[in-house]
């Protein structure tokens, strides 16, 4: 085992910048008998499905205070306490998810802040900010030493890339760099600008920049090289409320209670929808459509019309796969339901199981839920009908987790981590 003091990381002698990045009902009820036969339905399901051969195989982790994690290259990587804890004392741990072993260990700085913990390539990738400028460092993955260090936060991109973003209120400067040394490849600079990327399918594929005054440029992540720049409204106040990429369309705001949609292959604009104002609304992708979060409810829009599908006031989608979506309820008591991705339509109403969140996402879901004897039940869900198949019944009361390369991470309420290598 390796054990490292990263000691102080930063630049105070550089200026200070503001904090990171800028921008980004009633219920109709079922009928009771149908309802009851659907939950009826459903425990025959589970109650018929053995686990099988597909166990779970648990991991030993330390016990450790309010971890945040990562799984890269085999490892395990410990951070606590979290990004989500103040400044102050924190160690990153690489645990051998074949073994369980502690491969090595990391102390940052008592006085920096956790910003970024990513994966790349095999290695690992950690952003801390001691208060002023954030700083980046790339460790080994076979003994957590650094390799190198920069100012700037880190992203990791699709293909094993990365990128160091230095953001400020008005100016913004986004490099490429070598993840083995660190050594610059490609600058982009701007004025006062909304950073974001549009994502592959395994990470960030393009950089896009949209400044206040009014011009979007899109840029290869591995090259730097500038592919299409076009005018879209200049912002109204200091940054565009909305400036994000979304499948392929790059969603941004500037006229008054609109919301348009530009086409980023050919910088085109193929819509605008009407939206609440002030600020009182979110955008995402969400399968094949855009997802318009409002106070009371979700639009989802056509990404090619801009068109409405359809709105809900109940289910909010979560996820979306092979045709369909993952709604959770507004109140958060009923659980999940599976939706028709086209018309809304809930196919089934799972009750209530949450969902695990997959990254990249896959067509297999899994959920989880209570059941007696403090233990939680994980079940995979086929989005085709919303039939469940029982994987493992895992003991003690788990929540908020995560599946990443075929492990599986869940959080206990006093704040330590459960960790479990799942079949192929």
């Amino acid at each position: 085992m390796t054990v490292i003091d990263l000691g102080e990381v930063g630049h105070h002698d550089e200026p200070t910048p503001p904090p990171a990045r800028r921008p980004r009902g009633r219920r109709s009820a079922g009928h009771p008998a149908t309802v009851a036969l659907t939950a009826l339905l459903l425990l025959l399901t589970l109650a018929g499905a053995a686990p099988g051969p597909t166990r779970l195989t648990p991991v030993p982790v330390p016990d450790v205070p309010e971890p945040s994690h990562l799984i890269v290259g085999g490892l395990l990587v410990l951070a606590y306490p979290s990004a989500l804890s103040p400044a102050g004392s924190r160690q990153l741990t690489a645990i051998d998810l074949a073994d369980g072993r502690v491969r090595w260990e990391t102390s940052l700085s008592p006085r920096h802040q956790l910003v970024v913990l990513e994966g790349v390539g095999d290695d690992v990738v950690v952003t801390t900010d001691p208060g002023g400028e954030p700083v980046s460092m790339v460790l080994d993955h076979v003994d957590g030493r650094a390799r190198w260090r920069q100012p700037g936060v880190a992203v990791p991109t699709a293909d094993g890339g990365l990128l160091l973003e230095d953001l400020h209120v008005d100016r913004v400067a986004v490099r490429g760099v070598e993840p083995a040394t660190g050594a610059a490849r490609w600058t982009v600079t701007a004025g006062a600008a909304t950073v974001g990327y549009r994502p592959g399918e395994r990470g960030v594929a393009e950089l896009v920049v949209v400044t206040s005054a009014g011009r979007a440029e899109a840029y290869d992540v591995d090259t730097g090289v500038l592919r299409l720049a076009f005018p879209v409204p200049p912002a109204r106040s200091d940054h565009h409320h909305v400036a994000q990429p979304t499948g392929d369309l790059l969603l941004v705001d500037g006229e008054p209670g609109r919301l348009a949609g530009y086409d980023l292959a050919s910088g085109q604009r193929r819509w605008d929808t009407p939206v609440p104002t002030p600020d009182g609304w979110s955008v995402r992708s969400c399968g094949d459509a855009v997802c318009l979060g409002e106070p009371f409810g979700t639009r989802v829009l056509d990404p090619v019309t801009g068109r409405v599908r359809w709105t809900s006031d109940w289910w909010a989608p979560v996820a979306s796969v092979a045709g369909r979506m993952v709604g959770v309820s507004a109140d958060g008591q009923q659980g999940l339901a599976l939706l028709d991705a086209a018309t809304g339509r809930s196919v089934a109403e799972l009750g209530r199981w949450e969902l695990v969140h997959q990254w990249p996402p896959t067509d297999a879901l899994l959920v989880v839920r209570p059941v007696g004897g403090g233990r939680q039940m994980v079940a995979e869900l086929d989005p085709t009908d919303g039939t469940l198949r029982v994987r493992d019944v895992l003991p003690g009361r788990w929540e908020a987790c995560s599946r990443t390369q075929g492990v599986l991470v869940c959080w206990r309420q006093r704040n330590s981590i459960g960790v479990w290598r799942m079949p192929d």
